[in-house]
């Protein structure tokens, strides 16, 4: 994936923030027809995000269910506890935008937990006692404090933000600017 390779080019950190793109969502999700009843996307920009996926190694489809992503990233929290950060996140994102599986659902994030080495049970008593939730409140708050309004979104030295699924060079050129100083935050 993109992040990987930016990490492999310039070595750079990278860490995850929840944002809630969806305020007010069922904690099922609901099917894509009744969050966006009657929108139809041109066909010319799916056609580019499948070309941009592809060129990920993925393979996207849109899943006929919208989640709501507060247990996924609950679970995320969960995940960077144990040291499986990213291994965790590659997971739930292929399950949701390669499978359309509900990431909403408990026993999905188990199994994607279990699959990468986390104890599915202990997931499960956290998401069920919400061990994470103040946590990802408080990413959620900041995320809106910063002006985030869109996902995916890269933050550079927390100062520069990429906005939504774009080629790697657009990352390449943003990263290798920052490293030459060429861009600098206020002083």
């Amino acid at each position: 994936m993109r992040a990987e390779r930016l990490q492999e080019e310039f070595r750079v950190e990278m860490d995850a923030c929840a944002f809630d793109l969806r305020p007010g969502l069922p904690p099922e999700g609901l099917p894509r027809e009744q969050v966006y009843p009657g929108r139809s996307i041109p066909p010319e920009y799916m056609d580019r995000l499948h070309r941009i996926a592809a060129e990920a190694g993925i393979e996207m489809e849109r899943p006929e269910i919208i989640a709501n992503t507060r247990k996924a990233h609950e679970a995320t929290e969960f995940a960077r506890e144990a040291g499986r950060l990213q291994e965790f996140q590659r997971a739930v994102f292929r399950s949701y935008w390669e499978k359309g599986e509900n990431i909403s659902q408990t026993e999905v994030l188990c199994r994607l937990a279990e699959g990468c080495g986390l104890d599915a049970a202990d997931l499960r008593r956290a998401l069920a006692e919400g061990r994470y939730a103040a946590r990802i409140d408080e990413q959620i708050d900041w995320s809106r404090a910063v002006g985030i309004s869109g996902v995916p979104t890269f933050v550079f030295n927390d100062e520069f933000a990429v906005v939504g699924a774009q080629e790697y060079d657009v990352f390449r050129d943003v990263a290798g600017r920052i490293v030459r100083g060429e861009i600098k935050g206020e002083d």
